[in-house]
């Protein structure tokens, strides 16, 4: 056996880094009474509003039905609107109301923080490649045949 230390994998540096982001999402949404689940949601629904549940649960990463009930409780909060697609009686098209947008920019700040801290042992002429990286690895795999479907 080797003495020498076996550095960690890519994958699992992706997963320590996930996990931090992910309790320090829960711990600083929380003055706002905000879950990560409903953070994204409304994040994802303010860059594109009016999109039904089945393309705002794959761009949020949740199951169709967990996306059902994140929308019960941001619709009961009066945080988000959904309406009948006139072309679609079936598919109800959700956007965030002002008072979601508002809450939203509150919480952002909270959120980017994370970012920086994140990002603050990463030399600063590295962080532009590594989010060109990362964005292109999130491109790849978020390519989901029939994403514009309903």
């Amino acid at each position: 056996m080797s003495n020498q230390p076996h550095e960690a994998s890519l994958i699992y540096a992706v997963g320590r880094v996930h996990q931090f982001v992910r309790r320090e999402m829960a711990a600083r949404l929380a003055p706002w009474q905000l879950t990560v689940q409903e953070y994204t949601a409304l994040s994802v629904l303010r860059a594109r509003p009016g999109l039904s549940n089945a393309q705002l649960a794959r761009r949020s990463l949740v199951a169709p039905q967990s996306m059902l009930e994140i929308l019960a409780k941001l619709e009961r909060r009066q945080l988000v609107a959904r309406t009948v697609d006139p072309g679609h009686g079936r598919i109800l098209r959700t956007t965030p109301t002002e008072a979601g947008l508002a809450l939203l920019t509150s919480a952002d700040p909270a959120v980017a923080a994370i970012q920086d801290e994140v990002l603050a042992g990463v030399p600063s002429a590295q962080r532009a490649v590594l989010e060109s990286a990362m964005r292109a690895a999130m491109a790849h795999v978020s390519a989901t045949p029939g994403d514009g479907e309903a």
